[in-house]
């Protein structure tokens, strides 16, 4: 009995103890406060303080402004992993290319390989000996009949045989469009070229070759694309001499609206005989590959320009 009165006792003289202290932080001007995130801290509560509201607002900036750290890349699971862009060599033909182009306003050129057969460039100053082609081809000259001879065969037209199935397959495109197709003047060896170069200056009372404006009318043995056997003069019919009214036809028409599709170039154009060296030739076509010769036909280039991109003079 007289130990739980004094429990009591006790008790009492706790919670005395617990207000008297309470009492005095009220009367010192004190509340607690309790901050999400931070143990309950005295805090002046009427003092001119700051309100809990305005805590934010006093702290230091960079707290406030931190920007938030750079994503870094995620692969996902089963995504493959990204390939670094692979820089160009400026100094590279295609580096050379690209530049080139761009001083000149022209859209990038095609990332090729300059030193291909088919980009061998051939004129008046760029003689190619006597070369021989490694391996001929032989076509029927109106295309009525499609295979491809290799053995000799005087009656068919000779070119080299890695352009005879494109070749076949324009001539075929511009008969089916209703334009009939006769091949000449493929293949010409160097000494058959010095011979037709001598007889053609003998016929026009030239000794260089050239017309009075200083183009070829026929190249010296060496320097002709015959030889290169990547080309072929394409006309409608046969004629035993070619200038551009008198070949004029739907065919020509024809070829050089498609011939691009085919990997092939009109190689002589009006209005660029002093960068060929050449005479306008409507009916003489070069083989240069198809995405060459959309670039070129697209942006109005003949061979000589085309190869100069990439830095080839």
């Amino acid at each position: 009995m007289q130990n739980s009165r004094g429990m009591r006792i006790v008790l009492a003289l706790l919670v005395l103890v617990i207000f008297a202290a309470y009492s005095y932080l009220q009367i010192a001007g004190f509340e607690v406060l309790s901050y999400p995130g931070r143990s309950a801290a005295p805090v002046p509560a009427e003092s001119g303080a700051a309100a809990p509201e305005d805590a934010a607002a006093q702290e230091p900036a960079a707290a406030q402004e931190t920007e938030p750290a750079p994503a870094l890349p995620i692969t996902l699971p089963g995504q493959p992993t990204p390939e670094p862009v692979p820089t160009v060599d400026p100094e590279s033909p295609y580096g050379k290319a690209l530049a080139n182009a761009a001083a000149l306003g022209l859209p990038p050129p095609p990332d090729i390989d300059i030193n291909s057969w088919e980009f061998t460039l051939v004129n008046g100053d760029h003689s190619i000996g006597r070369y021989e082609p490694e391996q001929l081809a032989y076509l029927h000259q109106t295309l009525k009949e499609t295979d491809v001879q290799l053995s000799y065969n005087g009656n068919r037209c000779p070119v080299d045989a890695r352009i005879a199935e494109p070749l076949i397959a324009m001539g075929q495109g511009c008969i089916e469009a209703g334009h009939p197709i006769f091949l000449s003047s493929g293949y010409r060896s160097y000494d058959t070229q010095a011979q037709n170069f001598t007889r053609i200056c003998q016929n026009n009372g030239i000794t260089d070759g050239k017309d009075g404006a200083g183009h070829y009318i026929t190249m010296p043995a060496g320097c002709s694309e015959h030889q290169l056997a990547l080309c072929c003069d394409i006309t409608d019919r046969y004629y035993e001499t070619k200038t551009p009214d008198k070949v004029a036809s739907p065919t020509i028409d024809w070829l050089l609206e498609n011939c691009a599709d085919y990997g092939f170039v009109q190689r002589f154009p009006l209005g660029k005989e002093d960068i060929t060296g050449v005479m306008n030739e409507t009916w003489h076509f070069r083989y240069v590959g198809v995405e060459a010769a959309h670039y070129m036909t697209d942006n109005h280039l003949v061979l000589e320009e085309f190869l100069a991109l990439y830095g080839v003079e």
